[in-house]
């Protein structure tokens, strides 16, 4: 509902107080006017509050209306203040406006008084909707803060989440890095030893990125953790099933390849979960890629979890790898060949791993999580 204006005028003579009521109530402007003539009665109706507007008279006999602008200013800054005198000259015109009077209007020119009011009154809105915004960017740029010191919590949670060391397995040097896009992200990459000599291997990529791929990801790496001493199918199995309602409320799913390495045996045995991003490179040079593939966790549909095989000799390597290498230089269309022969020449696991990621460097922001695991084989 329409209140109407509430004004506080600053006026010795009744007649022209009359007179300036009368103009605004025949412009249209619904208004309640209190009239003072002192300074203690102007700083006492300040005080009380409620006020919209003041008008007031340069000159009164005890009180002035350039005082009385001053002390307005001090207590608020931005309430409309706009003098109504019978006489102000330029100078003192010009010298009120620089005081911090929003208009003047002259006595023997009223109307221009229900105008002046109106104006000063439409940029009090827009002051006060300007510091509304300023406000609303104060505390979007304080949550945008919040946000980045709590996912750089996330992310350093995150990095920790990941093996610190790399494993001493006996015949095989291993190197591995994640690269998030965002300061936390989906990959991720694992080894634990299960039992004696038998390691298990794992690299995931969770789809999407970010804080939710995160959370995601470190469920999915518990959950694998919590069941990895089974062979790598009944793992999977096991973890599936102990997922699948949070994939499945999130709407997204986990291409993973999950192994067992059996250190003596140089053998490998594996799972790849709609995965498809990891061949062995013969110390010839020749590629073997890991066959067969199934659908990745969370996915609908007849799960098969068909292990595959493989036997190291000494120079093979073994190279894992997410979407994320592939989407980071799109114009190099690396393939599984491409990768590598990158890995020609290369005296460790911790060099290949370098290579790889070497191909990633380019402008900008990387589009996706990123994580490289390389296993090569000394002898």
């Amino acid at each position: 509902m329409k209140t109407d204006l509430q004004i506080l005028h600053l006026e010795d003579d009744p007649v022209d107080a009359e007179l300036v009521e009368a103009t605004l109530l025949r412009e249209g402007v619904a208004c309640q006017i209190r009239v003072v003539a002192t300074r203690d009665d102007f700083v006492a109706a300040l005080a009380a509050g409620n006020i919209d507007l003041i008008l007031a008279d340069f000159s009164l006999p005890d009180f002035d209306g350039m005082r009385g602008l001053a002390i307005v200013r001090e207590r608020d800054p931005d309430l409309p203040f706009v003098f109504v005198s019978g006489r102000l000259g330029e100078e003192a015109a010009i010298e009120s406006l620089r005081s911090g009077a929003t208009d003047y209007v002259l006595k023997n020119r009223l109307s221009r008084l229900a105008p002046a009011v109106r104006r000063a009154m439409e940029e009090s809105r827009e002051r006060a909707e300007l510091k509304k915004a300023e406000e609303s960017l104060r505390e979007s740029e304080l949550r945008r803060y919040q946000l980045q010191v709590e996912l750089a919590c996330a992310a350093e949670v995150q990095a920790k989440l990941l093996p610190r060391r790399y494993p001493a397995i006996p015949g095989f040097e291993i190197a591995a890095r994640c690269l998030p896009a965002q300061q936390a992200g989906g990959d991720f990459f694992d080894w634990q030893e299960v039992c004696v000599g038998v390691w298990a291997l794992t690299l995931g990529d969770v789809m999407g990125k970010g804080m939710a791929a995160a959370m995601l990801m470190a469920t999915v790496r518990a959950a694998l953790r919590a069941v990895g001493h089974n062979r790598p199918s009944q793992a999977l199995r096991l973890a599936e099933a102990a997922i699948l309602v949070d994939l499945e409320n999130s709407e997204s799913f986990v291409t993973l390849l999950h192994a067992q390495l059996f250190a003596a045996e140089r053998s490998l045995c594996f799972v790849d979960c709609g995965h498809g991003y990891a061949f062995v490179r013969r110390a010839n040079g020749t590629i073997k890629l890991l066959t067969p593939r199934g659908l990745p966790l969370g996915v609908p549909g007849k799960k098969s979890y068909r292990e595959g095989a493989i036997k190291f000799a000494p120079g093979d390597t073994l190279v894992l790898y997410s979407d994320g290498l592939i989407d980071a230089r799109p114009e190099l269309a690396l393939t599984n060949r491409r990768l590598a022969k990158e890995l020609r020449g290369a005296g460790s696991a911790g060099e290949m791993l370098e290579r790889l990621l070497g191909l990633s460097a380019g402008e900008g922001a990387r589009p996706d999580d990123l994580t490289v695991l390389v296993a090569h084989c000394t002898g």
